[in-house]
């Protein structure tokens, strides 16, 4: 018999564990773990047989006996993803390493408890730090809208309809593409995320004027990448809620003068049924659990992010860094043989044609600014640029010869209440 018993998710928390076992011959076994819609994992896990207590390691510990009740104190050090043990309130373990077995669980905080063993009890106090990590809350708001088995990228990651290759001509194709009934997130609002322009790129298959990503930064900026970047006087056009195609025209740009970071000036402000997206924090690496060594995030501390590429399909990444201190990258895993299980079946390889289009982690709901393709693998970290992509906004107000006093919105990560590392 499985039994579980739910529990908030807790990091750096102390579990009072009280287990009475029937018939100790036959055995037991039990585990704080994780699960979630498409994870388990059993994090620490102690066993007994016989009368004689194991924990995980295989480390003798103690006894028990026939319906007499024995305690176990957990502190599980979330930090540095460590636990320590107590029996009956005498130390038998201090910081040990959790090695339980995992399945693609997402950030190690503990947030069920499982005993294995027919007519036996458990139960468990939990006193400590109650809430959510970053790479947990992200990877939520993907699992809600995905459904294993059943996604995939062609029934489900486009956000328009019949949005084809435009042959070279600007009003084929794909044109006025209404918004698609399939695509999986389109309870969020994507309206900031330009989908047509009339520069596009001409390489050897023709011209196709999906190409050159711009983001809406303020109801009257756009973000770019420069080495693809669309110029002033180009059309840009976004789809509102309803599928109807809105345009506007570059008055300026801007270029950052060694990041791959363009913004741009419309000539007017979007109407109010086209969001700007707000950018990720610049204390975001506050709440991701980063290897020094290599600033990269810990494996199974990795949100799972949202990025388009240039046909409008919304694909499942990894998200490996945020903010890196040396040059500021955000990477990505892209490939859907990389992704942790079952997020390659919404996932696809970047190609060229792709960059300047942006990644988004998913917020409560909301799509969350990152990055705008540089490559495959990377993009500049928007986060880490607050400032400068203030700067270029007044400097291309400045070539237009208006001043909209405009500046970006920073998401607020304190809204969530997550786990600071």
């Amino acid at each position: 018999m499985n039994v579980t018993g739910d529990l908030t998710n807790y990091q750096n928390a102390v579990y009072d564990i009280s287990v009475t076992v029937n018939n100790p011959l036959s055995g037991f076994e039990f585990s704080l773990a994780e699960t979630g819609k498409f994870y388990s994992s059993q994090l620490v896990t102690f066993s007994g047989v016989e009368g004689y207590l194991f924990d995980q390691s295989g480390n003798f510990f103690g006894g028990y006996a026939s319906g007499t009740p024995f305690d176990l104190t957990v502190y599980h050090d979330y930090t540095n993803n460590t636990f320590s043990y107590y029996k009956d309130e005498i130390l038998i373990a201090n910081k040990l390493d959790i090695t339980g077995a995992s399945k693609g669980a997402t950030d190690n905080s503990v947030n069920c408890v499982f005993l294995e063993k027919n007519d036996s009890q458990i139960t468990v106090a939990v006193s400590g730090q109650s809430k959510d990590s970053l790479a947990k809350h992200a990877t939520s708001q993907v699992n809600a809208r995905f459904d294993s088995g059943i996604m995939d990228v062609a029934t489900n990651a486009s956000m328009l309809s019949s949005f084809t290759d435009p042959n070279g001509t600007l009003t084929a194709g794909g044109f006025n593409a209404g918004r698609a009934d399939t695509f999986w997130a389109k309870d969020i609002d994507f309206t900031s995320v330009s989908v047509w322009n009339n520069r596009g790129y001409d390489d050897s298959s023709g011209a196709d004027f999906r190409k050159r990503g711009a983001t809406a930064i303020t109801k009257r900026h756009i973000i770019m990448a420069k080495h693809f970047k669309l110029q002033a006087s180009d059309v840009v056009y976004f789809v509102d809620p309803d599928g109807t195609w809105i345009s506007r025209t570059i008055s300026a740009i801007a270029d950052h003068g060694s990041e791959d970071i363009t913004v741009g000036v419309l000539s007017e402000s979007l109407p109010d049924n086209i969001s700007f997206v707000k950018i990720l924090s610049s204390n975001v690496n506050d709440f991701l659990k980063v290897v020094a060594a290599t600033n990269s995030i810990l494996t199974h501390y990795r949100p799972i992010i949202a990025g388009f590429d240039f046909e409008k399909k919304l694909t499942l990444m990894e998200l490996t860094n945020a903010i890196v201190a040396s040059n500021s990258r955000a990477t990505y895993n892209a490939v859907p043989a990389v992704l942790p299980d079952p997020y390659g079946e919404l996932a696809e390889t970047l190609a060229s044609g792709d960059s300047g289009q942006p990644a988004f982690i998913i917020l409560n709901g909301e799509p969350v600014l990152i990055t705008s393709y540089h490559t495959t693998t990377y993009g500049p970290s928007y986060a880490a640029f607050i400032a400068a992509i203030n700067t270029l906004i007044a400097s291309a107000d400045s070539t237009a010869g208006v001043d909209t006093k405009l500046k970006v919105t920073e998401f607020n990560m304190n809204t969530l209440d997550l786990f600071k590392f």
